[in-house]
């Protein structure tokens, strides 16, 4: 009986903290803004997207931080979310991107031929905390055709993180993902890698 009175106030405070739960999730959602071209679209090359691949928690759908002070740890937030998965996003970044200068762009979706193919790793995704905080997106393009390799790059995009909210957030990645996304189709343009810092 006096084990049972033992055990009275932690099934209490189990139960309050059941009754009270948690924090809501906030779910973000990215949608990146590509400018269209004022020149004439190019007729030539096709492009094919291919399904962005990403490596460790890049491309997980919970939101994702580094502390600077401890750049070797990455931690995930408890209640913010992505609406889609990072890879997803950066996918339909490349194809509306390329698609401003391009006028056969194709997305994973549709498995058509393509005279070029655009193979992507996305590598962060994450925001850096720590002094002002920063959205940071980074991926490895390869550029390919007829089965070889034409080039490969690597690209980046930073920009600012206003606020904790979730808008703010995904208003920072948007833009570090527009800016990453932007130098790639310029290089894809140009037919050559930029000596971008990265």
């Amino acid at each position: 009986m006096t084990r049972l009175w033992g055990l009275m106030p932690a099934l209490l405070l189990t139960g309050c903290a059941v009754l009270k739960g948690g924090d809501e999730p906030v779910v973000m959602r990215l949608s990146p803004v590509f400018a269209a071209n004022q020149t004439q679209l190019a007729a030539a090359p096709s492009i094919a997207v291919a399904a962005v691949q990403a490596r460790g928690l890049s491309g997980a759908s919970r939101y994702a931080y580094v502390d600077a002070a401890a750049p070797g740890v990455i931690r995930q937030a408890a209640t913010f979310f992505w609406e889609e998965a990072p890879g997803t996003v950066l996918e339909r970044a490349l194809v509306a991107g390329l698609r401003t200068r391009f006028q056969a762009v194709t997305g994973p979706q549709l498995s058509i031929a393509a005279d070029r193919r655009l193979i992507t790793v996305l590598d962060r995704f994450e925001e850096v905390t720590g002094g002002q905080a920063q959205a940071v997106v980074a991926f490895d393009a390869t550029l390919v055709a007829q089965g070889k390799a034409l080039w490969a790059g690597r690209y980046c995009g930073t920009a600012p993180v206003a606020a904790g909210d979730g808008t703010s957030r995904a208003r920072a990645f948007a833009a570090a993902v527009e800016m990453a996304v932007g130098a790639l189709v310029q290089d894809v343009a140009a037919g050559t890698v930029s000596a971008a810092p990265c």
